[in-house]
């Protein structure tokens, strides 16, 4: 690089650094001092000379210099980024961050020479940092206690409906015997309407209950009771269809049979999935066109649907059918359930191996239903039957 007169001095440069440099005896009396480092603290260059570098220091720096700083010193020779506060002339706290090193002068003396950098916009940014920090933990402490008690009140919503739906089939049942009962010797034509009624009503309020105990199971974690045993599918659902006529006598319910043989299955699980799919298909329907009721086997796989015609479901609602609390309902419908009776068919399913399937068109109509292999693997047969007893 060329000489340039208008250039700095190298005397100067060490004067006016853009950090504070000293020179300090091994015992850590200053030898020199720059400007820079002198007006940060306040004192005349003549002043700092002579007095020992650890009486600029605050208690807490002074007692790390003793106890660290020169332990280091002597064994490594160096020092890099510590963080010191010094004290002003007036008194006041000055934060710095120091690097020393071992020099050696050319006649063979040794000194500490250092270069101390200004840390207050540091020292602003770390409290910063620790404020931010002591507020997102307030906060997570916060964000966990409400979700705690949002877990809390979940769990005990679910255990009222569980323990009340469980309460509720005794009198339930007690009426449909009753209603029966008092039907068996009336001849009155408007009191034989009203007993059936009264029957068809108990039936869906059981359907409902039974939906909201296998929903209950199924939040707490626990999988539902399936006994996979085997099944003559088609009279499975032959009958079950027959019960159904009765629950909805002005509904066309014809059954389609494809395929034979007999599949590993649950009797009660699978007339459960019967009987929420044509409830829902005289929900959602056209209740005025046949409702197609289809069992098939064939290629080692079991299925059952059930079709209606009526408005289709809408694209944007299909990924989400088969969840809890999600109804594929159509404006014009005001009588919906609370959208546990696809969600059981798809848990169903799956207990059996399979899953639930949908297609719907505007043309062809909606048809939902399940589908599974018809031989249970080894391992899971048989089945869990824990629960086998309260639904029967």
């Amino acid at each position: 690089m060329p000489d340039d007169p208008q250039l700095p001095q190298p005397g100067a440069l060490y004067e006016g650094a853009a950090c504070g440099l000293l020179l300090t005896e091994l015992d850590g009396s200053i030898v020199q001092a720059n400007q820079t480092f002198c007006q940060w603290l306040g004192y005349p260059a003549s002043e700092l000379a002579g007095k020992r570098f650890p009486g600029l220091l605050s208690v807490g720096a002074r007692m790390f210099h003793q106890t660290h700083w020169l332990p280091l010193m002597r064994l490594q020779g160096s020092v890099s980024e510590v963080k010191m506060d010094f004290r002003h002339r007036d008194g006041h706290k000055v934060p710095m961050v120091v690097n020393a090193r071992m020099h050696e002068a050319a006649s063979g003396r040794s000194y500490h020479a250092l270069a101390a950098f200004m840390a207050t916009d540091r020292d602003r940014y770390e409290r910063e940092l620790i404020r931010a920090r002591a507020e997102a933990e307030e906060l997570l402490q916060q964000r966990t206690a409400l979700q705690e008690e949002a877990r809390d009140r979940g769990l005990f919503a679910e255990q009222m409906i569980g323990i009340v739906s469980h309460d509720l089939r005794n009198p339930l049942t007690a009426i449909r015997v009753g209603a029966e009962m008092l039907g068996l010797d009336e001849t009155d034509p408007k009191r034989l309407r009203l007993a059936n009624r009264i029957n068809q009503s108990v039936d869906r309020a059981l359907n409902l209950i039974a939906d909201l105990l296998d929903f209950t199971l199924t939040r707490s974690g626990r999988p539902l009771a399936i006994s996979r045993r085997r099944t003559r599918l088609h009279e499975v659902i032959a009958g079950g269809i027959d019960e159904l006529r009765l629950s909805f006598p002005s509904l066309a319910i014809v059954h389609k049979r494809r395929g034979s043989g007999m599949v590993d299955g649950d009797r009660q699980r699978l007339l459960q999935v019967l009987g929420n799919l044509v409830a829902n298909a005289e929900r959602y329907g056209d209740r005025t066109r046949t409702v197609t009721v289809t069992s098939s086997i064939a290629d080692g796989m079991a299925s059952l649907t059930v079709h209606n015609h009526g408005p289709s479901i809408n694209a944007a609602v299909l990924p989400t059918l088969f969840m809890a609390m999600t109804r594929g309902s159509h404006a014009h419908d005001a009588g919906g359930g609370v959208g546990l009776g696809l969600y059981i068919v798809s848990e169903i399913a799956k207990e059996h191996g399979g899953k639930a399937i949908v297609a719907s068109d505007p043309q062809a109509g909606t048809s939902i239903g399940i589908e599974f292999p018809v031989r249970a693997p080894v391992s899971t047969t048989p089945s869990r039957n824990s629960a086998q007893n309260d639904r029967s």
